[in-house]
């Protein structure tokens, strides 16, 4: 994405922010911090938890509960229809596990230092969160596999830079975005350093910045999604369709386990297309790829759920 692509995409998520704000004038204020929710399989509704020791304290866990933390993308908050699906679909997947979400919404802000800051705060109460979980109820770290989306994806290599009780077992970056500018210092950009297994899924050009994680998916080559380039769409909005293409993409992956998203290990669309990769080695995208098989994934999807396909060439 060039420059002036960045701007557009800028000007337009200020915009949105702007609209947002005049709505609810008094919110967000900044007053609130970031929020944690817990939602498990016993409750329908999901229930505030405190970063402190009596507020993890109550929470209905053990050592060997599987946590998924989902950290919500910019101008958002944590009760997107996406999240509630995705919560749903989680809790379905792994029955016994706990769902916890992040919700900044209230330290959102068109300005750029401002929300730099506010990023960096989010991470911080995020691992302090995470250090609880681990020295107050034993959790291990590699039950813990921490979703970002969009901002959420920066936000949570961020957390994984932070957490001092050791390594995240696993961030799931869906197409990690940097709003404004691109980052410029490694600290900055989620990476493969900061969890024991990174995936990252690329669906549009907001996300093209994040650097490799250890598996790489990108589907239709990580840009324009089928469904969302029409005639009366501007380019800004064809992103964004295809930025926002990534939640649903994980939330199917969820739903239906290792039968969904096979994708061909190869390095970029055209070769996938032309089948110049042999596609030897394949994995899916979702919750237990092959964590052995590192790389460029290419997979194609389907202009409407579901967005699945077959590997058609797959040798």
């Amino acid at each position: 994405m060039n420059m002036k692509q960045i701007l557009v995409v800028s000007i337009l998520m200020a915009l949105v922010a702007v609209v947002v704000v005049k709505v609810y004038p008094n919110y967000p204020s900044g007053k609130l911090g970031v929020l944690f929710y817990y939602c498990t399989s016993s409750h329908e509704d999901r229930r505030e938890v405190k970063a402190t020791s009596a507020g993890v304290a109550g929470l209905p866990l053990s050592s060997d509960t599987q946590i998924s933390i989902i950290i919500h993308g910019y101008t958002e908050s944590s009760f997107r229809v996406w999240i509630l699906n995705l919560t749903d679909a989680l809790l379905v997947a792994e029955p016994g596990s706990l769902v916890i979400l992040v919700d900044y919404w209230d330290l959102v802000t068109i300005s750029r230092p401002y929300m730099m800051a506010n990023t960096r705060q989010i991470a911080n109460t995020t691992a302090q969160f995470i250090d609880l979980l681990v020295e107050e109820r034993g959790v291990r770290l590699s039950k813990i596999h921490v979703i970002g989306f969009s901002l959420g994806g920066r936000i949570s290599g961020l957390v994984g830079d932070r957490v001092k009780s050791g390594t995240l077992g696993r961030i799931t970056g869906l197409d990690a975005s940097y709003p404004w500018l691109p980052p410029k210092t490694k600290d900055e950009f989620l990476d493969a350093s900061d969890a024991a297994l990174v995936v990252t899924l690329r669906t549009s050009t907001i996300g093209s910045y994040s650097p490799p994680g250890h598996i790489d998916f990108h589907a239709n080559g990580g840009h324009i999604q089928p469904g969302c380039s029409t005639w009366y769409l501007p380019k800004t909005a064809e992103q964004v369709c295809s930025h926002y293409r990534a939640v649903w993409i994980m939330v199917e992956a969820v739903r239906h386990g290792n039968s969904a998203f096979p994708a061909c290990r190869c390095d970029s669309r055209e070769s996938f297309v032309h089948h110049s990769c042999t596609c030897e080695t394949v994995n899916h995208f979702g919750l237990s790829p092959n964590t052995s098989a590192h790389g460029n994934f290419q997979f194609s999807t389907n202009a409407a759920p579901p967005y699945s396909q077959p590997l058609e060439h797959k040798n």
